[in-house]
């Protein structure tokens, strides 16, 4: 049997950015577990492909991930540089659609000086102004924020994988968790497809739409269930990727689910592209197809009441059936677009682009979860519910959990053994993030 002192579960960003700063910090043997045969398959890739500034964050009630976000990108800025990755610094509008939204353009200004942002990335401007940098938007007004930026996630991740592995991190391709059993000093590890088991005497899950299933395996985290939403975009014709040169977002209609507004983005390439919408799906990365048969196994996933709450929630039911609605319908998905850019037209929609899931964790009262969710095991610890801007934030956040784990002495299994970093150095993340050196 295999054995190793830690064992991360996922091989997309986060799980890679952990596995990384265990490796700097401490000797031992770690392990990457990955169900694909590289990392950043899924959500990595999968996605926007911004680097958000944290002016939409609250500074209190999402204040880890508001500092992860200010801090990583001045870390993933320059492993661009030195990694010789693209790096676009295009900006973003967000939008107020009416009057009744402008009030939220201070409040987040506010909050971009108070997550730490300088004056001047951040500026807000009224319709007219927006008209005069952007003559085919319409808004009432617009907060804009100089510094988003968009990469490709996925190279990061590689190039990290990279960095991990000179450090000695053993990446093991292949492995989807199938059943975790705790042991008096260790957890062995299970795989789907049989093959040989692993022993680790701490188990780190970081498997994004996999996780809930990865803690239940576990036997933890069995209050908490999740959904799955696909994430569609199409690809706009490049002979008009001059009607907006920033990226384009609104002033969420659903403060509790912001992931339901299709965007205006600018892709790293120079592409063009709108979404994603949020088309409820049965499994956690299915990017086609809608099979009704799929839902029943689902739905009977434990707990079931969450589900249950969630899906007598007419709000949710009524969000749900208009976002199938857009997955079908090419107009559906251009009008919510149209509102703030109505120079987009149908025939400039050329092709569907890459899509991505989504999963968000429903809680026993059949809310869904806003905020990522740690939960410890025995000899694991669990990462549930890392969503946006979860990409932007990985390394900062990775940072802060393991300062979490050594703080709680899951890393006494392990020496610690810092090591000199090239581009990255513990020291200044540690004092951003505010975690003991």
């Amino acid at each position: 049997m295999e054995s190793a002192d830690v064992a991360v579960v996922g091989g997309g960003i986060l799980g890679t950015s952990v596995a990384y700063w265990l490796a700097a910090r401490y000797s031992g043997r770690f392990v990457v577990l990955e169900k694909e045969r590289q990392v950043a398959e899924h959500t990595s890739r999968r996605n926007t492909g911004v680097v958000h500034r944290p002016f939409y964050l609250h500074p209190k009630k999402r204040r880890v991930f508001a500092r992860a976000a200010q801090v990583s990108y001045g870390l993933w800025k320059r492993y661009a540089v030195e990694k010789g990755l693209p790096w676009a610094e295009v900006g973003t509008y967000e939008v107020a659609l009416d009057d009744s939204h402008f009030e939220i353009l201070d409040t987040y200004s506010a909050w971009a000086l108070e997550n730490g942002m300088a004056p001047g990335e951040v500026e807000v401007l009224d319709g007219r102004e927006v008209r005069r940098r952007e003559p085919n938007v319409r808004c009432a007004g617009a907060i804009l924020s100089k510094t988003d930026t968009c990469v490709d996630y996925r190279a990061f991740t590689q190039a990290l994988k990279a960095d991990a592995e000179a450090l000695g991190v053993q990446f093991l391709f292949g492995k989807n968790v199938q059943e975790v059993n705790a042991y008096t000093g260790d957890v062995e590890v299970l795989f789907t497809g049989g093959g040989e088991p692993l022993r680790a005497r701490l188990l780190v899950n970081c498997a994004g739409g996999d996780a809930v299933d990865v803690a239940h395996a576990s036997g933890v985290g069995l209050e908490y269930t999740d959904i799955h939403f696909r994430g569609e975009y199409w690809v706009v014709d490049p002979r008009v990727k001059d009607l907006a040169s920033r990226n384009l977002y609104s002033v969420p209609r659903h403060k509790d689910m912001p992931f339901l507004d299709p965007h205006w983005i600018v892709r790293v390439n120079g592409g063009r592209e709108i979404g994603p919408n949020a088309v409820p799906v049965p499994r956690s990365y299915q990017y086609e197809g809608l099979r009704v048969l799929d839902w029943f196994g689902k739905l009977l996933e434990p707990p079931v009441e969450n589900k249950v709450r969630l899906l007598t929630n007419p709000e949710f039911v009524n969000l749900s059936l208009a976002e199938l609605l857009s997955s079908i319908s090419k107009g559906e998905m251009l009008g919510r677009v149209q509102r703030f850019l109505p120079a987009l037209k149908e025939e400039h929609l050329v092709s569907r682009g890459i899509a991505g899931v989504r999963s968000q964790v429903i809680e026993r009262n059949g809310a869904l979860a806003r905020e990522a969710i740690e939960v410890p095991g025995p000899y694991s610890y669990h990462v549930l519910n890392y969503n946006s801007p979860g990409a932007t934030g990985a390394p900062a956040y990775a940072a802060y959990l393991v300062d979490r784990l050594a703080s709680r002495g899951d890393l006494d299994c392990v020496r610690k053994n810092p090591k000199p970093q090239k581009v990255w150095d513990w020291e200044p993340v540690s004092k951003a993030m505010g975690l003991a050196a």
